[in-house]
């Protein structure tokens, strides 16, 4: 018969499941149009500051639109100016015709000139005023056109500056997918960067294992290999739609995300790694192990091993079951000592003396008890 004591324990019940290391805030950058490389100022894995400049383009339509403006301003400013001129020399005739019109008056009065003549000096100033009014609304027009002039050639300067590609955070370069000099169509790839400060895991988890998964619970993160290091973090993001595998429609997975609780400064962006996720804990619990626990009557039970050496039926209540251990809410103590095993074939009664002949075939052994937790007793 092999028994052991009942002890006092954490019990975990975790599934694995692969995934990829991301960045948070991870994003990759796309020409806002047909540009040409003009400068790279990063390096792959370069760590950034919020706003320094990544890439400088060069839009050479964009920039022949800016030259062509930059000429019709000149040309608009010289218009502009004549019209300035033009008014003030109309202000001129119309003053000098006014100063006419004042002398005729005096001189009709006195009978030197005409009524005719007076009345073409009036004429004079009136056409005169009409110049003048013709020269303002001119112009007004040339002074809103280089106003006009202005706002077009700030948007396009600043169409120019969006050809800058700066960094939205502090960040670090992932890749770096042209050189200078390189032609890129609209919507062609720059670069990515990502956020160190935010380490996530991008999980494909099977739709059996998605549906026990729920955020918050806490994962585990190694890398693939013999003696990792372990990196704890929770799920922050379940999909609620599987996605089903062109090749295998059968094959459908659920994508998922995992965050680090502390950036491990050596996981790779984009390699491969072990998720083990704790879809329940308990700790400090009586556990038994499953070996122990029989189901062959309406309420499960232990055989308990007593103090004259015979076996007792003690039926108990369970909690979490892992594929090793149970938790037991109730029924046993801490010290109590079990059966784990039987020789095969041999069925225990209550008050059955443990040294008959059909056990003693089997030597008496203990079992190693699970590990008691930290600061049991």
């Amino acid at each position: 018969v092999i028994t052991a004591p009942v002890t006092r324990s954490d019990l975990e019940d975790p599934i694995t499941e692969a995934g990829v290391v991301e960045l948070g805030g991870q994003q990759t950058f796309k020409a806002p149009g047909d540009v040409t490389v003009q400068a790279v100022l990063v390096e792959e894995r370069q760590r950034v500051s919020q706003g320094q400049v990544l890439l400088e383009l060069r839009d050479r339509d964009l920039q022949q639109t800016l030259d062509d403006q930059l000429v019709q301003n000149r040309i608009n400013q010289l218009t502009l100016q004549r019209n300035q001129e033009i008014l003030a020399e109309r202000q001129a005739r119309l003053g000098d015709a006014e100063a006419r019109l004042q002398d005729s008056a005096e001189l009709l009065e006195q009978g030197y000139i005409s009524e005719d003549d007076f009345r073409r000096d009036r004429q004079a100033v009136e056409d005169a005023q009409s110049n003048l009014r013709d020269a303002e609304v001119e112009l007004t027009k040339a002074e809103l056109q280089v106003q006009q002039d202005q706002v077009k050639t700030e948007n396009i300067r600043l169409q120019l500056e969006d050809n800058q590609i700066t960094a939205p955070i502090d960040a670090i370069v992932l890749k770096v997918d042209v050189k200078p000099g390189d032609g890129v169509q609209r919507e062609g790839r720059l670069l990515s960067l990502g956020d160190p400060n935010q380490e996530t895991i991008r999980l494909q988890m099977t739709t059996l294992n998605a549906s026990k998964v729920a955020v918050n619970m806490p994962v585990r993160v190694s890398l693939i290999g013999p003696n990792p290091d372990i990196f704890e973090g929770r799920i922050v993001r379940v999909s609620p739609q599987a996605v089903g595998d062109q090749n295998n429609a059968d094959q459908s997975t659920v994508e998922a995300e995992a965050r680090l609780n502390q950036p491990s400064g050596v996981l790779i962006p984009g390699s491969a790694v072990s998720v083990e996720i704790l879809l329940q804990q308990r700790q400090n619990v009586l556990v038994v192990p499953v070996t122990a626990l029989q189901r062959d009557a309406a309420t499960p039970y232990v055989w308990v091993r007593t103090a004259d050496n015979t076996a007792e039926q003690q039926e108990v209540e369970t909690g979490l079951e892992t594929l090793e251990a149970v938790e037991i809410l109730s029924g046993l103590q801490t010290g109590d000592e079990i059966i784990v095993s039987l020789p095969p074939d041999v069925i225990l009664t209550p008050g059955q003396p443990l040294t008959t002949p059909e056990l003693e075939g089997a030597p008496e052994a203990e079992v190693a008890p699970p590990q008691p937790a930290e600061g049991d007793n």
